[in-house]
């Protein structure tokens, strides 16, 4: 995307796209700005007149993020974060197990106080997602539960871009995660990954790691594990590490090339929901390079009913990165902060942002 003669830094677009979902409601500090299914952020490369997209949000609750440079050709999207928390099992209204895996999108506010004060050059974007305009028929995350969550999207580096989320929950109905999946880390998934394995060629990420109480652990995919739970032996996150990365190791990955890998830091967790954090993985055989079939999701054991009016939060961070992070930061204590320097910012009068 190129925008001559603008003085914006942050260009927000309104764009067509075929999902099923239906459209959610956009508002700029309160104004609104019509409808749409899909929401891009473009960030501009100082100095030029280039504004590459660093966010997309789709109406199905999927996110996909990469970091700020714009190099030819541009950087591309690749792995996406679903917005959680997802569950499998029955509720008042499902008798059979039922997966609800992803929300229907409703409403997203942006607010843009956070630019250029106290140092930070931030968007404020909050979601929210009811069941209040769901078919009753619907399996979506928010036919079981009120959810919002506030997320705020740092300035982008060329190296990687940070996404923070806070997100909250209420059931609206009583639901029983199935305990066959609990028994597997399957349940009750707090945020998930949703992307494409096929084989050494052809993918958007091609490993995932995380420390346990022994080390740091990476398991690298293979088409010979398809349809099969990864880690084959799953263990806890350890609990002074609470992380994990999807990884793409390599500039291959066709037909995508070199997407970015993630970086998932869970800050908190609370509600219907306890003990360690399990990291599992699944991808099935398929070899058609449009299907994201490969799932990645963070697992904490649920409550064995959880009733009516049960509340609970997840906030995480998600870094994009263009090539993996250092397994160095598993480490206790060891930040990130390399890959976000410190730059100069633009005076206020140039923090404009426009919707096209």
């Amino acid at each position: 995307m190129t925008i001559m003669n603008c003085s914006c830094v942050w260009v927000i677009k309104r764009l067509r796209k075929r999902i099923p979902e239906a459209p959610f409601e956009v508002l700029i500090d309160g104004k609104p700005m019509g409808t749409t299914k899909l929401l891009t952020f473009a960030r501009h490369v100082p100095n030029t007149d280039r504004f590459p997209q660093v966010l997309a949000l789709y109406s199905s609750g999927y996110l996909r993020l990469k970091a700020g440079a714009d190099p030819l050709p541009p950087l591309p999207f690749g792995q996406s974060l679903v917005l959680g928390p997802a569950i499998s099992g029955t509720s008042t209204s499902f008798s059979n197990k039922t997966l609800f895996f992803h929300p229907q999108i409703q409403r997203v506010a942006i607010n843009t106080s956070q630019i250029n004060q106290d140092g930070t050059n931030s968007l404020l974007i909050k979601i929210t997602a009811s069941n209040s305009k769901l078919s009753h028929d619907s399996t979506k995350t928010n036919r079981i539960m009120n959810l919002a969550w506030t997320l705020t999207l740092n300035e982008p580096s060329d190296q990687a871009t940070m996404l923070n989320v806070a997100g909250t929950f209420e059931f609206t109905e009583g639901v029983i995660p199935d305990p066959m999946q609990t028994a597997e880390a399957d349940s009750m998934r707090l945020l998930q990954i949703s992307t494409m394995f096929i084989d050494n060629l052809r993918h958007d990420v091609d490993a995932f790691r995380f420390r346990n109480s022994g080390g740091v652990v990476t398991v690298d995919y293979d088409s010979a594990l398809s349809n099969t739970l990864l880690p084959v032996t799953p263990s806890s996150l350890h609990p002074e590490t609470l992380r994990f990365d999807s990884l793409h190791t390599d500039d291959v990955g066709q037909p995508n090339g070199n997407t970015p890998s993630y970086r998932i830091t869970i800050n908190s967790t609370a509600g219907p929901m306890s003990g360690p954090i399990t990291v599992r993985a699944f991808f099935n055989s398929s070899q058609n390079l449009k299907d994201d079939n490969l799932g990645l999701w963070a697992f904490q054991q649920p409550s064995e009913r959880i009733e009516k009016g049960t509340i609970g939060s997840i906030n995480y961070t998600v870094i994009a990165s263009t090539c993996p992070l250092p397994a160095i930061d598993f480490d206790p204590g060891v930040l990130n902060a390399s890959v976000f320097p410190r730059r100069k910012f633009f005076s206020s009068s140039r923090m404009l942002l426009i919707m096209l």
